[in-house]
């Protein structure tokens, strides 16, 4: 008989401890996250792209007299991480408008012409997976433009293949 009222009051305890949780957050979402909590608000994650200045459409991106940057920048994307991989093998374009942007010009690269492989580092904010959608689409924020001179068709497919 001992037992079975141990049982029953483990029972009864174990009942309450799913029930609790569920009635300690009445505001929050369905999948458990209230919208205010930390998770909730926006976290910069890592933005990186990489492809070339796109060859039909002229990049207009030029350095201010104060050291910032505005006009656009249209750039065929070939490689992604995570966060940037819907950007992945389009054409996309964008804005700069006296933004604070670090661009360097490596390998004797000069400019923006079209074909210069260009490589975009930033951050984007999101919210965990869990919590309510933002009611606009984040948009990236670039610190660092890196600009390289547009790859030589024979420097990649020159040279002897010494395997055998």
């Amino acid at each position: 008989m001992k037992l079975n009222t141990k049982l029953g009051m483990l029972a009864a305890a174990g009942a309450m401890a799913v029930v609790a949780p569920a009635a300690a957050h009445p505001g929050g979402n369905p999948h458990g996250q209230p919208s205010g909590s930390h998770k909730c608000q926006p976290h910069n994650r890592a933005y990186v792209e990489a492809g070339t200045v796109d060859s039909s459409t002229a990049s207009t991106l030029a350095q201010n007299s104060d050291g910032t940057w505005s006009g656009t920048l249209v750039v065929d994307v070939t490689r992604a991480n995570h966060a940037a991989r819907a950007d992945e093998g389009q054409t996309v374009t964008y804005t700069f408008d006296s933004a604070t942007v670090r661009v360097a010009f490596d390998g004797g690269a000069t400019g923006l012409a079209a074909g210069e492989r260009i490589k975009l580092i930033g951050k984007l904010a999101t919210v965990a997976k869990m919590c309510p959608a933002p009611t606009t689409a984040p948009v990236p924020a670039f610190k660092r433009v890196v600009v390289h001179p547009a790859a030589s068709s024979g420097s990649e497919s020159s040279g002897s293949d010494s395997s055998g």
